[in-house]
């Protein structure tokens, strides 16, 4: 006779954390593969091996894992930042400070290439992209295109447009990851390899020393 257990409050509170992440890392791999509008609540169930009704009892709807999904992508990335924010562009080594910067966001996305294609879809697919604006624009590149003021003023970067060059940054973080066939094509190689991502990190920073 197979004697049925009860789970713990403890055991019921991991099961369902356990089963909120597989259903949120499904929902991330299809929406960067096709974005939020063309992914449905039934294919994000199958593809976690669950049923619709368990989906929507983690996510009242498609929206709230949308942006639980966009939480998930945005957060290490957002917290590099904010690290760096705290200092600004400020005290001795900064070349050596945004580079750290930029090593960490590099070796976020070349683990997760799939945030990389979240993000590119999210400001190609939502003519105003809210959740995306209220999760890391206001709270991150606002700050860091002042910061950026200071810092051209103060003469210790090139004179770039700060909101010009936050913008094509972040294309550059983003589109690097999103497109790595073709760059491998025009420059053989592994376009994540340690030695490559150290290579971009500095063509990225002679941008602005």
């Amino acid at each position: 006779m197979v004697e049925n257990k009860l789970l713990t409050g403890e055991e019921v509170v991991t099961e369902k954390a356990g089963r909120w992440r597989v259903i949120r890392d499904a929902a991330t791999e299809l929406f960067a593969e096709r974005g939020f509008a063309r992914v449905s609540v039934q294919e994000i169930a199958d593809s976690a091996q669950t049923h619709k009704t368990t989906v929507l009892y983690h996510f009242e709807t498609k929206e709230a894992l949308y942006s639980a999904v966009l939480d998930e992508a945005l957060g290490r990335i957002a917290e590099v930042m904010h690290e760096f924010l705290a200092s600004g562009f400020e005290g001795e080594g900064l070349r050596e400070r945004v580079a750290y910067m930029l090593d960490q966001i590099h070796a976020h996305l070349a683990q997760h290439p799939a945030h990389a294609r979240l993000l590119e879809w999210e400001l190609l697919e939502v003519a105003a992209p809210n959740i995306y604006f209220e999760h890391f624009v206001e709270s991150i590149y606002l700050p860091a295109v002042k910061s950026l003021e200071e810092a051209v003023a103060r003469g210790v970067i090139q004179p770039v447009d700060p909101a010009l060059f936050i913008h094509d940054l972040h294309v550059e973080l983003i589109g690097y990851f999103c497109h790595r066939s073709l760059i491998e094509r025009m420059k053989p190689g592994d376009a994540f390899s340690t030695e490559a991502l150290i290579a971009r990190r500095n063509h990225l920073l002679d941008q602005i020393f």
